[in-house]
């Protein structure tokens, strides 16, 4: 008996593995690869990332000098009494073909530090767009995860309620069999019937969740799922800390959440550097060059060029320079206590995440268990009906009992590899490297 217990329970095990073969690669690292090349939300946190960087470049380009030049041509008359005199004993305007061209370079020497502060701040934008690009791949990989194997989930339940389907209507068939020969009960293949209504309810349940799990499967990946090509993952367990503080020490320091808080604190730093910049002067070196023909009623060439140190300082601005000083040392405050909430949640994030880890192992353990025993009382419930000491209904249910634990089987099968993930994910290492995707 302890043999045929064995049995049963391999088989179900076996059968939930799934039908690898000889296959080579994981399905679920194909799909996860294409899903990180064309999911929408990755392209736009890339371009997010891309978007940051030219942030930084635009911010180093006030360290440069400014040049620009100016000029026109073109025809000007001037009609005034000191024209008219100029071009005496005539008295006639001004008229001529005027050139006039201008160069002008401006070198900013001090400002407050407000551009070295602007590109610390860009900066940091560009480590936070790193960051939000890093923490949108892992929950975009989570979730492909996450419908993949519930796909899969879906799919071996309708096989168990179909197996039980099928068991009931043989039962029902033998049943019926005794009536016609007068050997059984016809109130027995009413119940039969019952329980095959409600076997074929489970069934239709089943496929319908199954359904929408390729449904939400399509919107992740794009297409619909191979489902008879789809294997069952195996999860990095070596990647699973051997104690819960472990995984939250890691987490505190990798989780993307974490990080981006983090970084988001020195940026309401560094904001308070640019606001306090507006309290210093601002001196600029200034260069400039003039070449003038014909211009202003004065004939002949004119060349001039000047190099100065200039300076502005404001004063009094109504008192905008110390409001903006105040919002921003709120605002640093605030984001330091926004960063100790992040915390908080990560941690709890991977208390959850281990805990439900705990429970899918242990629930796995039992219900392989219950499987066995199930089946072994199914067993004998058919033997004694065999030999007319058993009610069907008696049967039926203890045929019920092993489905009912063939499908609480399953589904801890499969949220103890999702449990996995997810503890991954709290802990930020539930990237391409880790799982192994070519990246």
């Amino acid at each position: 008996m302890a043999t045929s217990r064995f049995t049963i329970c391999l088989t179900i095990a076996a059968t939930i593995v799934g039908m690898a073969g000889d296959a080579t690669a994981n399905p679920l690292e194909i799909e996860l690869t294409g899903l990180l090349n064309r999911h929408p939300q990755i392209k736009a946190a890339e371009k997010s990332l891309q978007s940051s960087r030219k942030g930084v470049d635009a911010a180093k380009a006030d360290f440069y000098p400014t040049v620009s030049v100016t000029g026109d041509a073109g025809y000007e008359n001037i009609d005034s009494p000191s024209a008219r005199s100029d071009n005496a004993p005539g008295g006639n305007a001004f008229g001529r073909t005027r050139n006039t061209a201008s160069l002008s370079v401006t070198q900013n020497i001090f400002n407050g530090y407000a551009t070295a502060s602007a590109v610390r701040t860009a900066r940091l934008n560009r480590e936070l767009a790193q960051i939000s690009f890093e923490g949108t791949r892992q929950n975009t990989i989570f979730e492909g995860i996450q419908v993949y194997i519930d796909v899969l989930r879906q799919r071996r339940l309708i096989e168990l309620a179909r197996e039980n389907e099928a068991t009931i209507q043989r039962q029902l068939n033998l049943e019926d069999e005794r009536v016609q020969r007068g050997s059984g009960v016809a109130v027995d293949v009413l119940q039969a019937k019952s329980r095959l209504q409600i076997a074929k309810e489970r069934r239709v349940n089943f496929e319908g969740a199954l359904e929408d799990a390729i449904s939400r499967y399509t919107q992740v990946f794009d297409h619909s799922p191979d489902v008879e090509a789809m294997l069952d993952p195996e999860p990095p367990i070596d990647l699973v800390p051997s104690e819960l503080s472990k995984s939250i020490d890691i987490a505190v320091i990798e989780n993307p959440a974490v990080g981006n808080s983090g970084t988001t604190v020195e940026v309401a730093r560094e904001r308070r550097r640019t606001v306090r910049a507006e309290l210093f002067p601002t001196v600029d070196l200034e260069g400039t060059y003039n070449y003038e023909k014909h211009n202003n009623a004065t004939l002949g060439t004119r060349r001039d060029y000047s190099l100065v140190l200039t300076s502005t300082w404001e004063l009094f601005s109504g008192f905008s320079t110390r409001a903006s000083m105040a919002q921003a040392a709120y605002d640093y405050h605030a984001s330091k206590d926004q960063h100790e909430y992040t915390v908080r949640k990560v941690i709890e994030q991977s208390k959850l995440a281990w805990q439900s880890l705990l429970t899918a192992r242990e629930r796995l353990e039992l219900l392989e268990n219950a499987v066995n025993i199930a089946s072994e009382v199914f067993e004998s419930r058919k033997k004694l009906r065999e030999a007319g000491k058993e009610t069907v209904i008696n049967v039926l249910d203890a045929e019920n009992e092993v489905n009912n634990a063939q499908i609480n089987y399953t589904s801890a099968f499969y949220d103890e590899r999702l449990a996995v993930y997810q503890l991954l994910l709290a802990m930020g290492r539930l990237d391409s490297k880790n799982l192994s995707l070519g990246f």
